[in-house]
């Protein structure tokens, strides 16, 4: 098994091509408009008022209404993406890794990551298999057929219950992967590996929320440590009081997530109904939320157990019920134990502060292990300790200190300054890392004798910045800030782009809403905003050579993008397209050619459905008056034939792409049309220029209100 370590970090953005980079920004703005479009109707009509009930973040589904109010607006903003330039750009950094995403495409085998190291393993994509496969038998069975059309189906009573079926998308039924335990002993021989499931149902988002709000209310009950970062612990290791007189027990639970079974969680939540009303049906889709599937090779799987209870790592609700878990079971430690000591809990990482001789500890090291015992979880658990490294920082009791903490074997890289990061990110990388590293420091002694590591980390990502013990004062909780109704504006940064974006996009502002404008109020600079996102980085491109590899393997690309069979028109040489009519998922061109003059006119459209089928909807235009109007070909169609002017028309495909996958999130088709029509206006001459603003229709078949088979 041959290891890679790319000397980088994987954050790194490479330079992205221009094709990517449009396509990118079209659907930015595209997002950016759909929301000032309705913040302009919910202005422009007070009594449409938005619905008051709790959506939990699921956007709505349906179509954004037609502004002409903003048609200036939307018109200056195309006009931008319009006239977007470039210019060449290259550094060392960006050279190397246009070299290694060369290499990577080009290599048949996969680059599968380490679990706590930076480097990658190149396996075939039968070495690959037959690991995956190991780690899911271990575990795992055969699902019943019908097991994720069960799920499906309490998915879709859930989300009707709270009128969420139209905004909630169906269970995305996304591939298993491994990473590679390489810390391991005996890994070149035995490789070990961690696997990860991440298939899980949304209805999980609207349980992070509910067992949030649990947490808080019960922490406002019981005060137990439950901490959710560093600092926090920090915080409590400075309120230890005699600390050279205490030793530290600390200990893992191992498996967490995986361990925390049914009666667990029931035990847990009936707990925190003492304290908190959960009605029943709350606790329904907190526990329906740990049913889940795993997904291989397109075969459906399940714990051998005879429930599909799993909580699995990456869930939308995993450190919540995590939290939940750990609260329960660090009060009945301090109060059915008897255990005099003082302990918090971060996730499956426990910390505890006793007094006492070294037999006393390690008696009380003994009914921790009992008490973990009885709920069928096992801790690895070492006493009797003067310096702890917990998560990343190193305590120490003697001289009440502490200092920041890297794992053996950990290689400190950080985002380089050639990066194709925004400026303002890579300014304030150093400074970030500096505030850090000094509130992981008890005083400048300690800083001064672990900055070493970070600050060559530091100089070998370009940066000149000499890493200084700055603590920082706690921030000053009473300072109240108002709260503005901000609508942000996202475009990637490239530094292969030559026009200034956020300038012109300003000034579009400026100049589309002055005060004089009517919708001024909610449109100008202070509730307005723009802030740069990112292309995509390393990790992303890996992550997409793996998938590609990976499918290519299971499924022939041909299979992907035609039918069996190509055309099924009774007589081929009167076939629209050739013999590809039944193309699906195609952006297709028709052009009109008058017999008059022979001048032409192009448009452009899409289908996710075959060609054939979109083909014969159109013909249905251009035969009923009364579809006319269904788009901007049949307009122009029936206005020459209104003026009795002979035409042909022709069709063509231009690209094949995949439409919207809830596996995804991603509409390719809908993509790629805008970028044709914004970037070659000659092919799509009868096109609105308006169509930066239309949701992508092809994400309807994916929400819970529209699965009829839930299979």
């Amino acid at each position: 098994m041959n290891s890679l370590n790319f000397g980088y970090s994987l954050k790194n953005i490479p330079k992205s091509t221009n094709k990517d980079y449009l396509i990118r920004i079209i659907n930015m703005t595209e997002k950016f408009l759909i929301r000032a479009r309705w913040k302009a109707f919910f202005y422009l009509n007070p009594d449409c008022k938005p619905t008051n009930k709790d959506t939990f973040g699921f956007k709505s589904s349906k179509p954004t209404p037609h502004i002409k109010e903003l048609d200036h607006f939307e018109t200056e903003i195309y006009n931008l993406l319009t006239n977007i330039r470039f210019e060449s750009f290259t550094n060392q950094l960006q050279t190397k890794m246009r070299n290694n995403v060369k290499d990577i495409k080009n290599d048949d085998k996969l680059l599968v990551k380490a679990d706590k190291t930076t480097n990658f393993y190149k396996l075939s994509t039968s070495q690959y298999r037959e690991l995956i496969e190991q780690n899911i038998t271990k575990d795992y069975k055969k699902a019943p057929p019908d097991l994720a059309k069960s799920i499906t189906t309490k998915d879709i009573t859930i989300a009707k219950s709270l009128n969420l079926d139209t905004r909630i998308e169906v269970l995305a039924q996304k591939e298993a992967f491994i990473t590679l335990k390489d810390h391991k002993p005996n890994f070149n021989n035995k490789p070990s590996c961690r696997l990860i499931n991440p298939t899980k149902s949304n209805i999980g988002v609207i349980s992070k929320q509910l067992l949030d709000n649990i947490n808080t209310k019960l922490l406002q009950h019981i005060k137990v440590n439950i901490w959710k970062n560093s600092y926090s612990v920090i915080n409590w290791f400075e309120n230890i009081k005699n600390k050279s007189s205490k030793s530290f027990i600390t200990f893992d639970i191992c498996n967490f997530y995986p361990s925390i079974t049914e009666d667990l969680l029931h035990k847990a939540l009936s707990f925190a109904s003492h304290f908190t009303n959960i009605p029943t049906e709350h606790q329904e889709i907190i526990l329906h939320s740990k049913k889940s599937i795993l997904i291989s090779n397109g075969e459906q799987w399940t714990k051998k157990h005879d429930s599909n209870f799993d909580v699995t790592m990456g869930s939308y609700d995993g450190a919540e019920t995590c939290q939940l878990i750990g609260i329960y079971l660090l009060n009945l430690l301090t109060t059915e134990m008897n255990i005099e000591c003082n302990l918090g809990l971060y996730r499956d990482d426990g910390l505890i502060v006793c007094e006492g001789t070294p037999r006393h500890i390690e008696q009380n090291k003994k009914q921790i292990c009992n008490f973990f015992r009885k709920f069928n979880l096992s801790i690895t658990i070492e006493a009797n300790k003067k310096i702890v490294n917990f998560l990343d920082v190193t305590f120490n009791l003697t001289n009440q200190s502490y200092k920041p903490y890297t794992k053996p074997g950990n290689t400190i890289l950080y985002v380089h300054k050639q990066s194709d990061h925004p400026p303002a990110v890579l300014k304030n990388i150093p400074e970030n890392i500096n505030k850090r590293l000094s509130s992981l420091s008890s005083n400048e002694e300690e800083f001064n004798t672990t900055i070493q590591p970070y600050q060559e980390a530091l100089s070998n990502s370009g940066y000149d910045y000499k890493l200084k013990y700055n603590p920082t004062p706690k921030p000053n909780n009473n300072n109240k800030n108002r709260n503005r109704n901000i609508l942000w504006y996202n475009p990637p940064f490239s530094s292969t782009v030559k026009t200034k974006i956020g300038k012109k996009f300003l000034q579009i502002i400026d100049k589309c809403f002055p005060p004089s404008n009517q919708l001024s109020k909610i449109f100008n600079r202070k509730t307005i905003k723009i802030s740069y996102s990112c292309m995509l980085n390393m990790k992303n491109i890996i992550d997409g050579s793996n998938h590609h590899k990976l499918k290519t393997t299971h499924t022939p690309t041909t299979a992907t993008k035609l039918n069996d069979k190509q055309c099924n028109c009774k007589q081929p040489s009167h076939c629209p397209l050739n013999g590809k009519c039944l193309y699906k998922d195609v952006i297709y061109q028709a052009t009109v050619t008058r017999h008059d003059n022979n001048s032409s006119h192009s448009y452009i459209g899409l289908c996710s459905t075959t060609f054939k089928t979109r083909f014969n909807n159109h013909k249905a235009s251009f035969l009923h008056a009364d579809k006319a109007n269904s788009t901007q070909l049949s307009r122009h169609i029936w206005n020459l034939k209104d003026t009795n002017t002979k035409f042909s028309l022709k069709w063509n495909i231009l690209k094949i792409c995949k439409s919207y996958s809830n596996l995804t999130n991603r509409c390719n088709l809908c993509n790629y049309e805008k970028y044709i029509i914004l970037k070659h206006p000659e092919l799509s001459s009868l096109n609105r220029r308006n169509e930066l603003s239309t949701t992508c229709r092809h994400k309807h078949k994916f929400l819970l209100a529209h699965v009829t088979d839930a299979s």
